[in-house]
């Protein structure tokens, strides 16, 4: 195994290994950057049977098993299935075949609060301290800038995401006391409140819990009767009942057909509902005509509220991120809505005003991101084929500020060093708006938009911001992303020297084998100097390796085999590297009889010194001896 693509790894897994649908272990899937442009489908279907047989071929040539959707129109609101819901039973996915609809959840959440705040029992911009006094958020601003429920709703209060120990659990109906008791530290605020967008489930159950507070009643029983039954998604519940475990799809977490274990999450409010595709068209048919019809939930006011951001001080965009609610530019017409997922499940809900459409996509797999992308496209298509659609043309071009901006607002406490270090983009002008090039992989091409921002080629609203912080830096802002201005210089150096680290480390095991071989033709003893910087270079990816798999079984939050495992392969690393350093000096300083000619040193040296500064640098940040149960 390479140490660069352990490396590569360990960025994955900073990214929360729930970085966009389908690229690691997914746990309440959300975007963290603009997201990127959906091609629009080349003659789009024109049937239902059509859009079926599309479907379903994606569905083939990717290995999932199936997915429910519903497609809602001006004249037609059509839910079903393709593909199976169980691949061992055959049973097939249909409209109402049940899903773990994830994050869709903090949909719910944020029209449940807002009609608490219509009836003047919570406010959105009031100190959360004086609604919630116990709930234990650490904030060192908190004397001119409290954390408020609208920054929970928006991610933008600084909370760290959820800790191990309270993702997954056994409670399929932990209430929010104790999901919040479970791991304090996960409400320490990292910056000044309303400063920098970082995406936080936990923010979800402290909405809940000022719910709870506001009506005397648990946030699921008091949201099923004033928004889900009002909405007509009479079966749908934030947890499994027996009648929705009886219609529950199973969810894969590969092509293989391995199951993704059913398992609660703590913060349920963030992510615990249970839905089909039939139950979330209603609540696409509520946002597209604006609650006309349906029971009162919340005002015209109200929803306006819902889909914008109030709470950073930065000019709207057209994805931003509102009450449980946020745009979409990367269809051809600009959407709102909010995706999901959980192992073995991806959903999706967009509505699209100027369509006066919307669609629900639900799969039961996250091998796939090409069937994410292609079935949304071929609904989009559907429901757009007989409006001619805007031209994809350079607007009114607007110089950004020169200059590299580093990422500054990591999801994850733990592995937000990493973000920091390897994450970055510099912009430059280009001709109709700008070129940003990353730290790591490819440079993009931004469009100028009329409102003074930029979007990908292909999207159809502004998605990028340069812009000015309070503090009067500048800065570049997305979605749930947020950089600050630095040095280009020094960010290049600093990838540079881990990938000359990493090469070096990489190189110890093969020069490992070659020395074994060379001393036993000798019938010379084996140094320690080639085995120490091998053995670390052996761990690194150890290390990964198990991180990666007792997160796709949903056990880095407890003490068991795989997260012992981790615990004693960071270990290992870190000691193998103490070894070889030491090896390293003591072969430098040894008489010089009994020192190594310099062209048998030179390589496992430069190994050692790469693997000490890696090992030291991990450990500054709590990697080595990682415990995750404890976190």
């Amino acid at each position: 195994m390479r140490v660069a693509a352990a490396a590569a790894l360990w960025v994955l897994f900073a990214s929360a290994c729930i970085g966009a649908p389908a690229e690691g272990p997914a746990v309440l899937d959300e975007p963290r950057e603009a997201p990127r442009a959906i091609t629009h489908v080349v003659g789009p279907p024109r049937t239902i049977a059509e859009l079926r047989a599309r479907i379903a071929a994606i569905l083939e040539r990717e290995g999932v098993p199936g997915v429910a959707f519903a497609v809602v129109g001006p004249r037609e609101t059509y839910a079903g299935g393709v593909g199976v819901a169980n691949v061992a039973t055959r049973v097939p996915m249909g409209a109402d075949t049940v899903v773990r609809a994830a994050s869709l959840t903090k949909s719910i959440v944020g029209l449940g609060v807002m009609k608490l705040v219509e009836e003047g029992r919570l406010r959105l911009d009031r100190p959360l301290r004086e609604t919630l006094p116990d709930a234990g958020i650490d904030n060192a601003w908190e004397g001119t800038s409290p954390v408020t429920l609208a920054q929970v709703l928006e991610h933008t209060a600084g909370l760290d995401d959820m800790r191990p120990n309270e993702t997954f659990v056994d409670d399929d109906a932990m209430s929010t006391g104790v999901a919040l008791s479970l791991n304090e530290r996960s409400r320490r605020i990292r910056w000044r409140p309303g400063t920098r967008p970082a995406y936080s489930n936990v923010g979800y159950t402290l909405a809940a819990r000022a719910i709870e507070v506001a009506t005397g009643v648990p946030f699921d029983a008091w949201l099923r009767q004033h928004v889900t039954i009002p909405l007509g998604m009479r079966d749908a519940d934030f947890r499994r009942t027996d009648v929705l475990a009886a219609r529950l799809a199973t969810g894969y977490r590969d092509t293989g057909g391995s199951v993704a274990e059913f398992r609660p999450i703590a913060h349920r409010p963030a992510g615990a509902l249970l839905a089909s595709a039939s139950d979330l068209a209603k609540l696409v048919q509520f946002w597209l005509r604006r609650g006309e019809g349906f029971p009162h939930i919340v005002t015209e006011a109200g929803l306006r509220r819902i889909e914008r951001s109030g709470t950073m001080p930065y000019p709207h965009m057209d994805i931003e991120y509102g009450l449980g609610n946020y745009g979409d530019v990367a269809h051809p017409v600009k959407g709102r809505g909010h995706d999901g997922g959980l192992p073995g499940f991806l959903s999706c809900l967009r509505y699209f005003p100027e369509l006066d459409a919307g669609y629900v996509m639900l799969l039961n797999s996250t091998t796939s991101r090409n069937a994410y992308i292609e079935i949304r496209a071929l609904l989009f298509g559907y429901l757009a084929r007989d409006h001619a659609l805007p031209p994809d043309e350079p607007e009114p071009r607007t110089l950004p500020p020169e200059g590299f901006y580093g990422f500054a607002a990591p999801r994850h406490a733990l592995f937000g060093f990493l973000d920091r270090a390897l994450l970055g983009w510099r912009a430059r002008p280009a001709e109709g708006g700008a070129r940003v090039d990353s730290l790591l992989g490819p440079g993009l091409e931004l469009v100028a938009t009329n409102d003074g921002g930029y979007r990908l080629v292909g999207q159809s609203g502004t998605s990028i911001r340069f812009t000015e912080n309070r503090d009067g830096e500048r800065v570049m802002v997305g979605l749930v992303a947020y950089a600050e201005e630095g040095s280009w210089t020094l960010a290049r150096a600093r990838v540079r020297a881990l990938a000359a680290a990493l090469f070096l480390l990489e190189l110890a095991p093969w020069w490992a084998a070659f020395a074994i071989a060379l001393s036993l033709a000798r019938r010379r003893r084996i140094h320690a100097l080639d085995l120490a910087p091998a053995l670390a270079a052996i761990a690194l990816p150890a290390s990964v390796y198990v991180l990666g798999e007792a997160a796709e079984r949903q056990l880095l939050g407890e003490v068991n085999a795989w997260t012992l495992g981790l615990c004693a392969a960071t270990l290992v690393f870190g000691l193998a590297s103490l070894a070889a350093l030491a090896a390293a000096v003591h072969a430098a300083v040894r008489r010089r009889e009994h020192r190594l000619p310099l062209w048998r040193r030179a390589v496992p040296t430069a190994s050692a010194l790469a693997a000490a500064g890696l090992a030291a640098w991990l450990a500054a940040h709590g990697l080595v001896g990682l415990r995750t149960w404890a976190w």
